[in-house]
């Protein structure tokens, strides 16, 4: 794939994470720089599935989204996941800092999964004890067709705003994107396997998820059915607001693997 995509891999709770992660001459993986950029605050309710993945592991932590599809599971990207020991979840809250907070150390990488090209970028995380549901936390369905293009979708997350942020923000947001043809999309970033997919702005507007928001929802009918039809996966590397495609990976692509993992 082209050295123009780097994985969305998630900030740090403590806003500072090590640099030496591995990557390849194709992949800049990067612990910084994650936003919704120009994205609008979300409403109570308006996304009971999301969930906040404060990972760690022996040498560094980071942050992800995620989405609730069960009281047990919460399905990601597999590049949240991969290295992961343990994790808090915080789930039932628009605030990142509030909410409740679940504690867990059991993960399920796609055992296909690879950093270099980023294929299979699928994960999921399993809660014990499971969630209460209410009207601000409840699972999503998962889409059982294939996501195409010219698709509306809408993209929630906790990620920066702005290249100049600093800090996560601390309130959810969500952005509008469309989704476009992986021929459209290997124009910009070479080898795009069937698996993934690529969504845009809709507009002249910048508008963008980005690191921090990865493993998090690409929903479609958010207002009347919504249904999870993609998890954010990787974007340029050079940058949320350069206006080029962020990368998905389809939902429907692996309702087999998500099945047989979860009974779900």
């Amino acid at each position: 794939m082209s050295p123009l995509i780097t994985l969305c891999l998630c900030v740090s709770p403590i806003w500072a994470l090590s640099s030496s992660t591995p990557h390849s001459k194709d992949f800049i993986f990067k612990f910084k720089n994650p936003r919704i950029i120009n994205g609008n605050p979300a409403s109570e309710g308006q996304f009971p599935w999301q969930a906040a993945l404060f990972m760690a592991n022996e040498w560094f932590t980071w942050f992800c989204g995620g989405s609730i599809i069960s009281e047990e599971w919460i399905l990601t990207a597999g590049h949240c996941v991969k290295e992961a020991l343990s994790a808090q979840i915080v789930t039932g809250s628009l605030n990142v800092h509030q909410g409740t907070i679940s504690n867990t150390t059991n993960f399920i990488t796609h055992e296909g999964f690879d950093f270099d090209t980023v294929s299979n970028d699928i994960g999921l995380a399993r809660l014990d004890p499971p969630l209460k549901f209410d009207e601000n936390t409840a699972a999503i369905s998962l889409s059982t067709q294939e996501l195409g293009p010219d698709v509306d979708i809408t993209i929630s997350g906790w990620g920066y705003t702005s290249d100049t942020s600093e800090d996560i923000s601390e309130l959810l947001n969500y952005v509008e994107l469309v989704t476009i043809t992986n021929d459209e999309c290997q124009d910009t970033y070479g080898v795009i396997r069937p698996e993934m997919i690529c969504a845009n702005s809709p507009s002249s507007q910048i508008r963008s998820s980005c690191s921090g928001d990865s493993g998090g929802p690409a929903v479609v009918n958010g207002t009347t059915n919504p249904v999870h039809v993609a998890i954010v996966s990787f974007v340029s590397t050079k940058g949320c607001e350069a206006g080029l495609p962020s990368g998905y990976t389809r939902t429907a692509y692996y309702r087999d693997w998500i099945k047989n993992n979860t009974g779900i």
